[in-house]
């Protein structure tokens, strides 16, 4: 991070922010809850459907009822997130001239699109990026939309943005989204052993030596022992994956719906539900407790997707599961998934039931699906070929949510597993919320206490998220005419940047009355902010940035002239020839008020040069 002291004061007419507030309406306002409080606090979104799946609105505090471990609880705030009409038009703005000022109220959900190529086979890959591709030429207006890949690790090929031929070409050009082996979903040989013992057995009739018995025997209990083995291996990284992909989104406003194409799910995240494949240690138990809390506490609501597409040979009565039907989307039912079992691999007996071991194989995967959505708040998709539609639902149902809170009546830290329950005054609705956490033990609450989170504005400023409107401002950029020898910024040569550098000036009128002033014994009005300006590539990763803060202190005589033209700042920074988004935060220190806005570089025209 790189502080420098210092701003640069400019008068600039031009930057006059009431001419254009004047004509529209007021600014819309986000009223995402913001808890200052020692209490433990849950957070739960609601998406609320009708027997149609379609969005409900309208819908009032009294009408919802939250329970945890069966005790009712008091809610202590709620909002319902929803599109609101425009405010009105803005009116044009000179050349190179931009504003964050909010004609439409923020968008209150991100999306995450991660294609798993750990858990996934090669073919269905490809399907996926077929389908995908087709999704993106169309996607809804104003979506905010961000594409990682897990293979083994986890990587970003896109970041946030709205621009759907941004979000294909990354898709078709980015290496790390192209179809890839896993080393974890075993080899050819391991895999088709069950179809060669079956074959054998069925040579070999009924006289069939025990010793060969007892040998095709071994050989399935080397397949159990290596599946178990790369089930374990992909646990563990698909975990990690999950914690590092709620760390990159925590502190992002609103709520994240992380989009899952994956073939296999192995892994269960609650104690007591679900399938369970093998049996946690006291680490494995703990990485589950962090995984789980982490996305509770990142407001992430997973929706698993099977992409191989429907399956005619499947039975779906005789697999307690329900697949996707024409005029409805809601694929996965607790009361089911409860009975759905894990399949048992070690007795001679089995060797010729081959197809129903694979069945209750992929039942427990289907079983862990439901599970990992159900307890996130999400939902899942499989034995579908409408993938575009289910898509398009999730993006649409996960922007119109209720979010509630509560302070729990039990406040005991002891790492049990407490349940949700949310209920309707109303019937006939379909509900979509996480079904509980794990209370942090005293020794980690400690520990989190200890390692306070990051800058607050450093999750704001994450390419191609949703503007922050809690702070208004404009901004001028504009190339300046020649990069002088020195770098922007310069700190000590530890940032390297690639040439040739383009050298912009930008210059901010913020609204005053977003900033908080306090008057000092001299007569002087004083404010700290923050500011942040950063640029990033077409993938939405950093290639320079500038983060300071700094004290204002304005004069009765600056500060009356400042509630028309706006506070006003001047940045300098060098953007590398991959540069293409220039992202820009101010937050102030002491309300913790914030605001951002991202350019496209494309957007800024040669033609007008920056002035100091």
């Amino acid at each position: 991070m790189y502080l420098r002291r210092g701003f640069e004061w400019v008068a600039l007419s031009c930057l006059a922010i009431p001419s254009v507030y004047s004509q529209i309406g007021a600014p819309v306002e986000s009223s995402n809850p913001v808890f200052k409080t020692k209490v433990p606090v849950v957070i739960e979104d609601v998406v609320v459907t009708d027997a149609k799946g379609e969005a409900v609105y309208g819908l009032e505090k009294k009408d919802f009822h939250i329970f945890e471990a069966g005790e009712p609880q008091t809610i202590a705030s709620f909002e319902e997130h929803k599109d609101v009409p425009d405010q009105g038009t803005m009116p044009p703005l000179p050349p190179n001239i931009f504003t964050n000022y909010p004609v439409k109220r923020p968008a209150d959900s991100v999306n995450v699109l991660l294609l798993d190529a750990l858990n996934t086979p090669l073919a269905d890959q490809a399907k996926v990026r077929l389908q995908m591709s087709s999704f993106l030429k169309s996607i809804p207006a104003g979506s905010h939309i961000a594409i990682f890949v897990l293979s083994p690790g986890l990587r970003m090929v896109q970041g946030f943005t709205s621009d759907a031929s941004v979000l294909l070409a990354a898709l078709n050009k980015n290496a790390a989204s192209r179809p890839q082996t896993s080393p974890l979903l075993g080899s050819g040989p391991v895999n088709n052993l069950d179809s060669d013992i079956n074959n054998q057995l069925a040579a070999s009739g009924a006289g069939t030596p025990a010793e060969a018995v007892a040998s095709m025997g071994r050989m399935q209990q080397l397949e159990n022992q290596t599946q178990n083995t790369q089930d374990l291996f992909r646990v563990t990284l698909t975990l990690e994956a999950l914690e590092e992909l709620a760390n990159f989104l925590t502190g992002v406003p609103g709520r994240k719906n992380v989009i899952w194409f994956s073939d296999s799910f192995p892994l269960a995240i609650i104690p007591g539900r679900g399938v369970q494949n093998y049996e946690r240690s006291p680490s494995d138990q703990l990485k589950l407790r962090k995984t789980v809390n982490m996305l509770a506490a990142a407001q992430v609501a997973i929706y698993p997707i099977a992409p191989e597409g429907l399956n005619q040979d499947f039975d779906a009565s005789a697999s307690k599961v329900k697949s996707v039907s024409k005029n409805s989307w809601r694929t996965i039912q607790d009361q089911q998934l409860a009975e759905v079992t894990a399949p048992s691999w070690d007795t001679d007996k089995e060797l010729g039931q081959q197809d129903s071991r694979t069945r209750a194989r992929q039942d427990a995967h289907l079983a862990t699906m439901g599970e990992i959505a159900s307890e996130t708040g999400g939902e899942a998709f499989y034995y579908t070929n409408g993938f575009k539609e289910a898509l398009a639902h999730v993006i649409r149902d996960g922007a119109h949510y209720y979010t509630i809170s509560y302070s729990p009546t039990e406040r005991r830290a002891d790492g049990h597993y407490r349940r949700i329950e949310v209920k309707l005054s109303k019937g006939g609705y379909n509900l979509i919320y996480r079904h509980g956490y794990f209370a942090d033990e005293p020794a980690e609450a400690k520990k989190s206490a200890a390692h306070p989170t990051d800058d607050p504005l450093r999750p704001l400023m994450i390419a191609g998220t949703p503007d922050a409107t809690g702070i208004v401002y404009k901004l001028r950029v504009s190339r300046l005419p020649a990069v002088p020898k020195s770098k922007v910024p310069d700190n000590g040569g530890k940032t390297k940047l690639k040439t040739p550098l383009t050298r912009y000036g930008i210059d901010f009128g913020v609204l005053r009355d977003d900033l908080s002033f306090k008057a000092t014994a001299e007569g002087q009005k004083d404010a700290r902010i923050e500011i942040a300006v950063v640029v990033y590539d077409l993938n939405g990763n950093p290639v320079n940035s500038i983060v300071k803060a700094e004290d204002i202190s304005l004069n009765p005589q600056l500060y009356a002239a400042f509630a028309k033209v706006g506070v006003q700042l001047h940045e300098d920074i060098d953007v590398p020839s991959d540069g293409a988004y220039l992202r820009t935060g101010i937050r102030d220190l002491a309300s913790g008020k914030a605001g951002t806005f991202e350019i496209p570089l494309h957007e800024v025209s040669s033609s007008v040069l920056a002035t100091k």
